[in-house]
């Protein structure tokens, strides 16, 4: 039983991978546009969670809750997801202030100034979605595609 749990966590795990890159290039070519950090996040966002349902759905929890519909799923999956995004957002401003305030970095050689603000948002983006993704996979399992006869 617990070594089916690590490979759906596994799946998830990749698919989420899979939804950080989609969101991380998404962030980057925002910030790259000088669109604002937290705008550029919730963008990157809309176009991960999209695709981490598709393929949640299509492969990790592949014939979980046939009980429920996919507009039902896909809505609980946003919503966990939003919560988790939210989390995201806290770190990810918790990390950049920090990063900032302390001069995390500021041994390396930037060539700008501009590469070293750039390269905070990321790592401090990177952060704030690992840090969701554990209670992403649990909110997940345990609502979204939690089978009938286990909610009893």
């Amino acid at each position: 039983m617990a070594l089916r749990h690590i490979k759906t966590f596994a799946k998830f795990g990749l698919v989420g991978a899979s939804g950080a890159i989609v969101n991380v290039i998404i962030y980057t070519v925002c910030i790259h546009f000088e669109i604002n950090y937290i705008v550029a996040s919730i963008i990157g966002f809309l176009f991960a969670v999209t695709s981490n349902f598709y393929f949640n759905f299509k492969w990790t929890f592949k014939g979980k809750a046939v009980h429920k519909s996919v507009e039902v799923k896909y809505v609980k999956f946003f919503v966990i997801s939003l919560i988790n995004f939210c989390v995201n957002l806290i770190v990810l401003k918790l990390c950049v202030d920090y990063m900032f305030k302390h001069q995390i970095f500021s041994h390396i050689d930037f060539p700008l100034d501009i590469r070293y603000t750039k390269a905070v948002y990321l790592i401090s983006q990177i952060v704030g979605i690992l840090v969701a993704t554990l209670l992403n996979f649990l909110g997940n399992a345990l609502i979204t595609f939690k089978d009938k006869k286990s909610e009893r």
